[in-house]
């Protein structure tokens, strides 16, 4: 090694350990400023989480205030159609009455707390607006408009269903149906219906048909051949000839024969 290359060493030595104090003091410099940093930062940090608690805590505690005020809502709407039901079963109970008193059947009514609440309704409303009605035997569809009235007058929102009212009403009329009411007018005649196709020619009557339908028809109208009185008979008459000869005349009487007649007339039977 030169003397030269001795004479620099020295000088390299310093300026290695001068950047190293440098380099220390900048990191000591960059620690310092995020350490002031943090603390700078740190209460506003604080303070947010604080307030999203804050947030928080208010939203669950009006959400529970919320649920507990549904549910008293809701028991108080049970309490409150639970009274009208027992209320109505009372009223429908005397309806009842007055309807078997003049000789209707009384419509049933099940108790409060053993069938809902709304069959208990709609039940002692049906009984109720038949009674108020007259003696006159309404129709299904009056009595459903009726009680539908009288619900919508007389209860709460909670009351029955149209679909309910129209059930109970119907099951009423199917188990006690009206009487019949009175025969109406007779009808307009109807038309003439059309041509019939022709029928096959059949075979022509025989001599004993003819005659049987003769006698028939002679049987149920035995003024027929006599429409001016008196009776069909056989008559046998004394030709000039001197024969004789049968026929049938209407007779209207008969005198004690004479020589020219040679018996007395014959009614035939048939």
């Amino acid at each position: 090694m030169t003397r030269h290359q001795e004479d620099d060493d020295p000088i390299d030595i310093l300026k290695g350990a001068v950047q190293e104090e440098t380099a220390a003091a900048a990191e000591q410099a960059a620690e310092a400023t995020v350490a002031r940093s943090n603390r700078r930062w740190l209460p506003v940090i604080m303070g947010g989480v604080l307030v999203v608690s804050l947030l928080i805590s208010a939203a669950v505690a009006l959400a529970v205030v919320d649920l507990y005020s549904k549910q008293t809502q809701v028991a108080a709407a049970v309490s409150e159609i639970r009274q009208l039901a027992e209320d109505a079963k009372t009223a429908g109970d005397v309806a009842n009455a007055q309807l078997e008193r003049r000789g209707q059947q009384p419509v049933p009514i099940p108790q409060p707390g053993e069938a809902q609440d709304s069959d208990v309704l709609v039940a002692a409303a049906t009984a109720r607006v038949l009674a108020s009605l007259p003696d006159s035997r309404p129709t299904a569809d009056q009595v459903v408009a009726a009680v539908a009235a009288y619900v919508a007058a007389n209860m709460s929102l909670f009351g029955p269903s149209p679909q309910q009212i129209r059930t109970e009403v119907a099951a009423y009329f199917q188990a006690n149906p009206p009487p019949s009411g009175p025969p109406g007018v007779d009808g307009q005649p109807g038309r003439d219906g059309e041509k019939g196709d022709k029928g096959e020619k059949g075979d022509p009557p025989t001599a004993a048909e003819i005659e049987a339908v003769w006698v028939a028809y002679l049987r149920d109208n035995p003024d027929a051949l006599c429409p001016r009185g008196g009776s069909f008979a056989q008559l046998r008459v004394q030709l000039a000839d001197g024969g004789t000869a049968d026929t049938w005349q209407c007779v209207v009487a008969v005198t004690p024969p004479s020589s020219s007649t040679t018996r007395t007339p014959v009614v035939p039977t048939f």
